[in-house]
C-alpha cells in the first residue's frame, strides 16, 4: 500500500492543469491511472537529482551541460568527458549498427586531420543494456577487426545513452570544456562528413560564421529536423533501397507527422508515388494519403520540389483501385479482393530499436 503522502507529492510534480484535462476527458479513473503509474515509477518524478534528474527524461538539448566524469576505456585507460581543454566529441555507436563503422572511421580520420587543434574524440559503445562477457568480447573483436584506435568506453546499463537522451546509433555530440552541448548529429546521413567537417572548422575558427543572408541562401541544407523526424526519414530510405516501398512510405508519413516543415520526406514520397511517371492518378493518391494522415496543409506543396529518386518498386498509383480495395471490391464484377491482399496505410509506431 502506497501512503497518501506519496500520491500528493507526485501530484505536486505533475502540472495540475494536465490532471484537470485528464479528469475532464477520462474521469477520475484516468487520474487514478496517472497516479498509479507515478507510484510504480518513482524515478520519473524524482527531483532529488535536480536539473540532471529532470533532463534524463527529456534528453539533452543544445545549451545543456553534462556533468564531468572520468571513465575507463576497454584498454583500462582513464578518460575525462568532457576533456579539460578544447572541444570534446563523443560518438555513441554499436557493433550491430551498420553506419557505426563509417562513423568510427570518419572520426578516426578527423582526429588525425585536426591534431593541431584542441580536439578530443571519445567513443562510447552502446550495444546492450546488459553487457555480458560475450558482449564485451564481441566489442573487443570489432575494435580489432576495424583497427579502431580511438578511446572506447563501454556504456554499461546504457547510463550515458539514457542520460543524454540518445535515440539512435551512431550519434555525434560536441561538448565544450565546461560541459555545454553545442552540436549533435543523430545517425550518419550521407551529408555527415561534410556537416561534421564544417562544424569542426567553425569551432576552430577555420571558417567564418555565416550571416543570416548566407544561411537563407543555403535553404533546406540549413534546416534541422525536429522530433526525431530525421530518424524515421533515414529508416524510410533504407527500406526503399532494400525493396520495401510500402514500409518506406509509412516511415516517411511518420517523419512528416513529427515535423511537417521537413521537406525531404515529402520529396521522397513524391519519388515513390511518381516512380512510374507523374500521372493524375499518382498525384491524387499521394494527396489522398496526406489528407488521411492529417497532413492536409502539405497537399498544396506537392510538386513544388524535385522528387527524390532512388529506384526500386513503386507503390500503388491508382486511387480508384485503392478505393475498391478499401471497400473489398475488385474491378471485376462478382469478385472481391482477398483481405490479406488489401494494403491500407495505417498509423504506425515502428518498433525499431536503437539500443537493446
Amino acid at each position: 500500500m502506497v501512503p497518501r503522502a506519496f500520491f500528493f507529492s507526485r501530484v505536486s510534480f505533475v502540472n495540475s492543469n494536465k490532471l484537470l484535462k485528464i479528469k475532464q476527458k477520462c474521469g477520475f479513473s484516468g487520474v487514478a491511472l496517472v497516479l498509479i503509474f507515478l507510484a510504480a515509477n518513482p524515478a520519473f518524478t524524482d527531483t532529488s537529482a535536480g536539473e540532471a534528474g529532470v533532463r534524463s527524461h527529456r534528453g539533452m538539448v543544445l545549451g545543456d551541460s553534462l556533468e564531468p566524469r572520468t571513465l575507463e576505456t576497454v584498454t583500462r585507460e582513464e578518460v575525462r568527458i568532457p576533456a579539460e581543454e578544447g572541444l570534446t566529441v563523443v560518438l555513441f555507436w554499436a557493433t550491430w549498427s551498420p553506419r557505426s563503422r563509417s562513423a568510427l572511421q570518419l572520426w578516426q580520420k578527423y582526429e588525425k586531420e585536426y591534431r593541431d587543434h584542441p580536439l578530443t574524440v571519445i567513443t562510447v559503445n552502446a550495444d546492450n543494456q546488459r553487457m555480458e562477457s560475450g558482449d564485451i568480447q564481441r566489442v573487443d573483436q570489432f575494435i580489432r577487426d576495424n583497427e579502431i584506435g580511438l578511446p572506447v568506453v563501454i556504456d554499461f546499463k546504457l547510463a550515458m545513452f539514457n542520460e543524454i537522451g540518445v535515440v539512435v546509433n551512431p550519434t555525434s555530440l560536441f561538448f565544450k570544456e565546461d560541459g555545454e552541448l553545442v552540436y549533435k548529429l543523430p545517425s550518419f546521413p550521407t551529408s555527415a562528413p561534410v556537416d561534421l567537417k564544417e562544424e569542426l572548422d567553425l569551432r576552430f575558427g577555420l571558417k567564418k560564421q555565416e550571416t543570416e543572408e548566407e544561411k537563407a541562401a543555403r535553404g533546406k541544407l540549413d534546416y534541422q529536423p525536429k522530433n526525431n523526424a530525421l530518424l524515421y526519414y533515414n529508416m524510410a530510405i533504407n527500406l526503399w533501397k532494400k525493396g520495401f516501398p510500402d514500409k518506406a512510405r509509412d516511415r516517411l508519413v511518420i517523419s512528416l507527422q513529427r515535423d511537417p516543415d521537413y521537406a525531404d520526406p515529402l520529396r521522397a514520397l513524391e519519388g515513390l508515388f511518381f516512380s512510374g511517371g507523374r500521372t493524375t492518378g499518382a498525384e491524387a493518391e499521394l494527396k489522398m494519403l496526406l489528407v488521411e494522415k492529417d497532413l492536409e496543409p502539405l497537399v498544396e506543396k506537392v510538386g513544388q520540389g524535385e522528387p527524390l529518386v532512388i529506384g526500386g518498386d513503386r507503390v500503388r498509383s491508382d486511387p480508384m483501385e485503392r478505393m475498391r480495395q478499401l471497400m473489398g471490391v475488385s474491378d471485376q464484377p462478382g469478385t472481391s479482393v482477398p483481405q490479406e491482399n488489401v494494403r491500407v496505410p495505417t498509423e504506425e509506431n515502428p518498433d525499431e530499436k536503437t539500443a537493446q
